[in-house]
């Protein structure tokens, strides 16, 4: 089994509304991070480049997918009421509005599920091992199945 990693990094701001968390500054208050995102892929064998996948084409598909869509935005819960206050108060401001709460764990989650079809598109043997949310220094969060 071959694998490969690249990390990717933005930034934007969420909050955690309507959930009950010890973190209650995290819940009450829009506040952002420097995310790092660090994605692992394999394939049991080499391709006819000999690669997993080209590096750039790797890492060209995760900005698109996940850079692109999140730097510099707000990522909301659709039922916080943020979503419909920013939309009033600042209609160019870019959010990203989501059905579950942004917290490291979904977006870890989330960015595995849009990868993993990507890839799956572009090369039915390349498959997401895991990825990685970095929110601060020390706290990361990682999604990956285990079956696969």
């Amino acid at each position: 089994m071959y694998t490969i990693e690249t990390v990717i990094s933005f930034e934007a701001a969420h909050r955690l509304y309507d959930v009950d968390t010890y973190s209650k500054e995290c819940a009450d208050s829009v506040h952002g991070h420097s995310y790092k995102v660090r994605v692992v892929a394999c394939r049991r064998s080499q391709n006819d480049a000999g690669m997993v996948v080209d590096f750039k084409l790797f890492k060209k598909i995760i900005k698109e997918q996940i850079e692109q869509k999140y730097d510099h935005s707000i990522i909301l819960r659709s039922c916080d009421p943020l979503v419909e206050a920013f939309a009033k108060v600042a209609p160019e401001q870019h959010i990203n509005v989501v059905e579950g709460s942004p917290t490291a764990e979904w977006m870890a989650e989330e960015y595995f599920d849009v990868l993993e079809n990507e890839f799956y598109r572009l090369d039915h043997e390349v498959k997401v091992v895991s990825v990685s949310v970095q929110e601060t220094e020390n706290n990361i969060a990682t999604f990956s199945r285990k079956d696969d």
